[in-house]
């Protein structure tokens, strides 16, 4: 009896080393498979959550004001995307959070590292006043660039434009904050009132 215990504890101790083994064996890294490859290519730097970003020009005034729901970098070109994106830009001369205050939204955004140009997708919407209008206007499109230097916006998508009491519905929009210019060179149709 005593033997068939000692027996009995030995074949336990090796099915207990042999599993230990067999789970050691499904943790070492072999070979990158394809959804090994695809894990890689879309993980990022750093991801950051609902993240309030302000930034302030050489004086001291504020010169945006970014608010997004999710911001991740990806690690093989450094290019940063936001979900759920809040633009918010008081250009120069103008007071902070004032009447000339635009607002731009997006479902997503590639930013630029340092300067550059914003891509915006998805239910865009820029709302301002432009310096030289009395009016706001509202743009509505699936896609815009914003150029955060020289402050144009652009975009090649169907966009519908609201500006005072007149509405246009075109393509190919170019405008500019601090000028005030907007304009849709392609398909235009729309309602224009005294």
């Amino acid at each position: 009896m005593k033997r068939l215990r000692t027996l009995a504890a030995v074949i336990v101790l090796a099915l207990a080393l042999l599993a230990v083994w067999v789970s050691g064996l499904g943790r070492r890294p072999g070979p990158a498979t394809d959804s090994d490859s695809d894990a890689a290519a879309t993980a990022y730097d750093y991801e950051a959550r609902d993240v309030v970003v302000r930034q302030m020009g050489p004086d001291g005034a504020l010169q945006y004001e970014v608010e997004a729901r999710q911001i991740t970098q990806l690690p093989r070109n450094g290019q940063i995307s936001a979900r759920e994106l809040v633009l918010r830009h008081d250009p120069p001369g103008s007071p902070p959070g004032g009447e000339h205050r635009w607002t731009i939204t997006a479902e997503q955004a590639d930013l630029p590292q340092e300067g550059g140009v914003v891509t915006l997708q998805g239910k865009v919407r820029a709302q301002g006043r432009p310096l030289n209008s009395q009016a706001s206007v509202l743009l509505v499109t699936e896609q815009l660039a914003y150029g955060l230097d020289t402050q144009d916006l652009t975009s090649e998508a169907e966009v519908a434009l609201v500006w005072g009491r007149n509405t246009l519905h075109g393509r190919a929009l170019r405008a500019n904050i601090k000028t005030g210019m907007v304009a849709l060179e392609s398909k235009v149709d729309g309602t224009l009132e005294p």
